[in-house]
């Protein structure tokens, strides 16, 4: 089809006697367009270059789709392909990607499991063991982006692409539309409702983005600016993950030094019990009694130490009573003495006061 248009396209015809002589233009017809000469343009999220994807975010249990590339659909038939995927379980959907312009099916689609663990055999068996000795026809496949997109803040990147691309107020797509040039723009997916009665048909269940047309030009600058948006995300997205992951070896590193405080703290505070003595965690800690009879000691450490401190307790009491006493004592010796040296002087003043009379 490229090629007849590009032979007849500025074609001069007519010999200028018969035929007037005139120069042909020749576009390609589209199957989707408006009555104004637009036309409709759909590309799928995953048929996008997404050269900034987060591969360090593994997949969810709740991913079930796959995006397959490299299908022989000249060898094999719908039926077929899907008989072929259903040898790793059971299949919930296959949807195989048209052109944008012919709308003929490529060599592209989604196949999408029932379980999440079919959808793990079936990407492991498409991937090469050695990818430097790949064949770049094999059949490959990778985790599908629409179906992450579409899970919203629920999936393994836990960030809202839809909403990063529309913008709170619509204001992203709006920007996107400006610079393609478009006329028209729409994102559509099976969880996704537009408001927009204006807005054209699905062409399938899985995200895509929908341009309306007014050159073919256009359409090369509708899919660049879309990659540069997604690696923007795709960035940002990977700056939080890696942020994430510090945090969390952050905490894992707090709560290990925790929890070696703790268990040292565990084996200070608790007695011995490599010698038959029993742990003071048991009931019968107060009533103690060694294991055997070789026991080392017949008291815990901690019960030792407690008498040894009673003792030297009780010792200091006895000594500072002791001198208490001892002072009490004096004191009452001293006052007894001063007593009697009062008596001995009255006695003598008494009789010298007599001798004189």
């Amino acid at each position: 089809m490229d090629k007849a248009v590009a032979n007849l396209h500025q074609t001069k015809v007519g010999d200028g006697d018969l035929v007037e002589e005139c120069i042909v233009a020749c576009h390609r017809w589209h199957s989707k367009s408006w009555i104004d000469g637009s036309f409709q343009v759909s590309i799928f999220i995953d048929q996008l270059a997404l050269s900034r994807r987060p591969l360090e975010a593994g997949p969810g249990p709740e991913d079930r789709e796959l995006y397959v590339r490299n299908l022989p659909l000249h060898d094999m038939s719908r039926q077929q392909l899907q008989e072929y995927f259903e040898g790793f379980g059971e299949v919930d959907d296959l949807h195989l990607n048209a052109d944008a312009f012919s709308m003929e099916q490529v060599n592209e689609g989604y196949i999408r499991f029932k379980d999440h663990r079919d959808a793990v055999r079936c990407i492991e068996a498409l991937t090469p063991t050695d990818p430097d000795e790949a064949d770049p026809t094999d059949l490959a496949g990778s985790w599908s982006e629409s179906e992450r997109v579409l899970q919203r803040k629920t999936n393994c990147y836990r960030f809202n692409v839809v909403a990063e691309l529309v913008g709170a107020d619509g204001s992203g797509l709006e920007r996107i539309k400006a610079e393609a040039r478009l006329k028209g723009l729409w994102i559509l997916g099976e969880s996704l409702q537009l408001k927009d009665k204006t807005a054209p048909k699905a062409c399938g269940r899985q995200l895509h983005f929908v341009g309306r047309c007014t050159e073919e030009v256009n359409v090369r600058f509708f899919r660049d600016l879309l990659e540069r948006e997604l690696e923007v995300i795709h960035r940002k997205i990977a700056s939080r993950l890696e942020k994430r992951k510090q945090k969390e070896v952050g905490e894992k590193e707090g709560q290990s030094a925790v929890n070696g405080q703790e268990r040292m703290a565990g084996a200070w505070s608790q007695p011995p019990s490599f010698w038959g003595n029993p742990s003071p965690n048991t009931n019968n800690y107060d009533g103690y009694q060694a294991a055997s009879a070789g026991a080392a000691w017949s008291r815990p450490p901690d019960a030792e130490r407690s008498a040894e401190m009673e003792r030297k307790g009780q010792t200091r009491r006895h000594k500072r009573k002791d001198k208490s006493e001892k002072d009490r004592g004096h004191s009452e010796g001293k006052e007894k003495h001063s007593h009697s040296r009062r008596r001995r002087r009255r006695k003598e003043e008494a009789s010298n006061s007599a001798s004189n009379h």
